[in-house]
């Protein structure tokens, strides 16, 4: 480590006075009886000489150490001895990284952009989804459940208090005979308080057996069952894509076209159609299978309208896609009416002149 020359000749000028004053010191002792006359000069008294002899082999002494000591670090910095032998280190240059080969290049064909129709996941759509299982519920004989649903069979509106007081104890048990009590009162019971408080009780359970009740009471005759069983759908956390699925796969006519009256009447077919090109592929399923219940059902009123008027093309080509795949027989005249009666757009029209091909094909 260098010492500044500033520094250097400060601690010198200090050991150089430090060592006269020593000196003068030692020599007032020595004589004591001599007197040193006031006005002697500094550089007349033998030891000033002494004293600055000494600074001057101090400083050629520190100036030696300092070319040793640079000696050394240059030394360092170039060679290194060990063992007798000189190492020299010298600067390697890093070897250049090796590029690897590029893979070679797939001409694998284009899939083409979809356009339209084509990109709404209702257009993939080729039969209604299968319904899948769920969790049967148990049978339950507890002797108070079966005297709340005994209860329940009271008709009369002076017994409308133990009605309540059944339908409380029926909610506290999540059994199959439970189920089908709460919705016997949904449905049928006197009083439209107790048919609401009913709706809103399937929809807490919210199990797969109840959905049929429910969509049932969107067509009830009182405003406030009606509006407890919209609330009571949108409750519900399962599936109804699949719920739809499970009453077409019933195969029966007169239960799907009850189904499906109920289901317009309770406004929630027309708002379904625009469901069908939604982007989330489980909000179009169930906007499909509840369409292909209303063809399979034979209550296609709405679906002919929205064909005729809907400012939505793709909602009428969503519409057609699924008479094309749902494939009724009674489509056919329906779509002929259609293409000569109103004025369709040329995609439109093309469409339904193509469901009417495949309709033709598939019962020639």
């Amino acid at each position: 480590m260098r010492t500044r020359p500033k520094y250097l000749f400060k601690s010198v000028s200090t050991l150089f006075f430090f060592l006269v004053a020593i000196i003068n010191s030692v020599a007032a002792q020595a004589k004591p009886g001599k007197v040193v006359p006031e006005d002697d000069s500094l550089f007349s008294s033998w030891t000033t000489w002494v004293g600055l002899a000494a600074v001057a082999g101090l400083v050629v002494a520190a100036v030696v150490m300092r070319r040793k000591a640079a000696e050394v670090i240059a030394s360092t910095l170039g060679k290194a001895k060990k063992g007798g032998v000189t190492m020299t280190y010298r600067e390697t240059k890093e070897a250049p990284k090796e590029r690897k080969p590029k893979p070679p290049s797939l001409n694998l064909p284009r899939l083409p952009k979809k356009e339209g129709f084509a990109v709404f996941p209702v257009s993939t759509f080729t039969k209604v989804q299968k319904a899948n299982s769920f969790i049967q519920l148990p049978e339950s004989h507890e002797p108070a459940l079966l005297e709340a649903i005994e209860q329940t069979h009271e008709d009369s509106e002076e017994d409308v208090q133990t009605r309540t007081h059944a339908l409380k104890m029926l909610s506290t048990f999540k059994t199959s005979n439970s189920i089908s009590a709460i919705a016997q009162i949904a449905l049928y019971d006197l009083s439209s308080k107790l048919r609401s408080d009913a709706v809103q009780i399937l929809a807490d359970m919210n199990h797969e057996t109840g959905f049929e009740t429910i969509v049932t009471c969107c067509a009830d005759p009182t405003r406030e069952v009606r509006a407890a069983a919209a609330r009571a759908l949108f409750k519900l956390t399962f599936d109804r894509s699949h719920a739809w699925a499970r009453i077409i796969e019933s195969g029966d006519t007169a239960r799907m076209c009850h189904v499906a009256r109920c289901a317009m009447e309770g406004d929630l077919v027309e708002r379904s159609f625009d469901r069908l090109i939604h982007s989330d592929r489980k909000i179009a399923s169930e906007a499909f299978n509840l369409t292909s219940l209303l063809i399979k059902g034979g209550e296609t009123e709405l679906i002919y309208k929205a064909l005729a008027n809907h400012r939505d093309e793709n909602v009428k080509l969503a519409l057609l896609h699924v008479l094309q795949v749902v494939k009724d027989d009674r489509s056919f005249d329906s779509l002929s009416n259609l293409i000569t009666h109103h004025d369709l757009s040329p995609n439109v029209a093309t469409k339904v002149n193509e469901v009417r091909s495949s309709l033709q094909m598939t019962h020639a």
